[in-house]
């Protein structure tokens, strides 16, 4: 009997030893330490950008066109080549328009002579008129001899004016069909790169229709501004810009007076410093539009569940802080909730909750 309760108080303690186990099993397991990596909080001064998407564009695109109809007589440029300003572009069949512009000279050319003679007689007629009129007042020439000289000077002059009509007529021909033949040649107004040629040599050309369309080489970055950020921008703002891991500076150049009216935002133009980005092509924009002092921390240490916070250490336990955000400085944001000097944990926040215990990375 003894030896039956004997065993029967062994198994009771065994059993309380093995729940004493597990207990202790389980506050070691509660109890595991976290390894993180920390930053000590400073306050300092950053600066303030405002982040954008925007989209990549030429400063102007100019379509060259022909002020008169025509066979295309020769194409200079082809579609990618960059051209200066003065470089020809484009040029008429000038064969017929030279023609044209030669037989206009030459009736030109005579309507002057006919100036000349019309002059001369016109100046003879008056010198012999005023001798005739000098011998009839003296009463020594009859009046019929007066009236003939009067009416030749008359018809003389007549005769002149009517040169000069015709004159003023061909030289408007003239110039109108010298016209014909400088504007048979286009000219770049400025430098700029070939978007394409829209006609071939030996095709018509309707009057006023593009031939070759150019775009300059200057490039801009059109973006969206919202208003709530119109007042933080103005023109000669400087930007960043990113496009296909390539970086070039740019300033703010032109802000729309108006919202458009699909996306009621105001469309600023970015000038694009010194590179020849891609048309069309998605850029990452970055205003700068100051600096502030304040508790700057990289924006991968703050977590979100329903509010910002993250976790600093203090006496080996993570705690966890909400914050307010505030501005944005590249990768790294501005907030409140925590102080200088707090031990901010920057890597290691997805393995501990409020209240571990943890172990700093060195």
């Amino acid at each position: 009997m003894r030896k039956r309760l004997g065993i029967i108080l062994m198994l009771i303690l065994m059993i309380y030893s093995l729940i004493g186990c597990s207990k202790e099993e389980k506050e070691v397991v509660s109890e595991k330490v976290r390894t993180v990596k920390v930053k000590k909080v400073e306050q300092k001064e950053n600066p303030v950008t405002l982040d954008y998407i925007g989209t990549v564009d030429s400063k102007e695109i100019v379509k060259y066109s022909f002020k008169s109809p025509g066979k295309i007589g020769k194409v200079y440029v082809e579609k990618g080549q960059k051209v200066k300003k003065g470089d020809k572009l484009a040029q008429l069949d000038i064969k017929d328009l030279n023609y044209a512009a030669n037989a206009a000279r030459a009736t030109m050319e005579t309507a002057n002579l006919d100036i000349q003679k019309a002059k001369d007689s016109l100046k003879y007629a008056q010198d012999y008129f005023e001798k005739v009129e000098k011998l009839y007042n003296k009463e020594i020439i009859s009046m019929d001899d007066y009236d003939k000289a009067k009416l030749n000077v008359d018809t003389l002059q007549r005769t002149h004016n009517q040169a000069i009509s015709t004159f003023e007529k061909a030289k408007t021909d003239y110039d109108y069909k010298t016209s014909m033949l400088n504007d048979s040649t286009i000219y770049a107004n400025q430098n700029g790169i070939i978007v394409d040629t829209l006609y071939k040599e030996g095709e018509l050309a309707p009057q006023g229709y593009p031939v070759v369309v150019v775009r300059s080489t200057i490039q801009i970055v059109n973006v969206g501004i919202s208003q709530n950020d119109l007042d933080k921008v103005k023109i000669g703002t400087s930007a960043l810009i990113d496009v296909q891991n390539s970086s070039v500076k740019g300033k703010i150049t032109n802000i729309s007076e108006a919202p458009d009216s699909d996306t009621r935002t105001y469309n600023a133009e970015v000038e694009v410093v010194g590179d020849n980005l891609r048309l069309g092509s998605i850029a990452k924009i970055k205003f700068e539009i100051g600096s502030e002092n304040g508790i700057w921390v990289p924006i991968s240490s703050v977590m979100a569940n329903g509010v910002d916070y993250v976790y600093i250490i203090k006496d080996s336990r993570a705690m966890k802080r909400t914050i307010e955000l505030q501005n944005v400085s590249g990768s790294n944001v501005k907030v409140k909730g925590i102080n200088k000097g707090d031990l901010l944990v920057i890597e290691g926040m997805k393995n501990i909750k409020n209240g571990y215990k943890v172990s700093i990375k060195k």
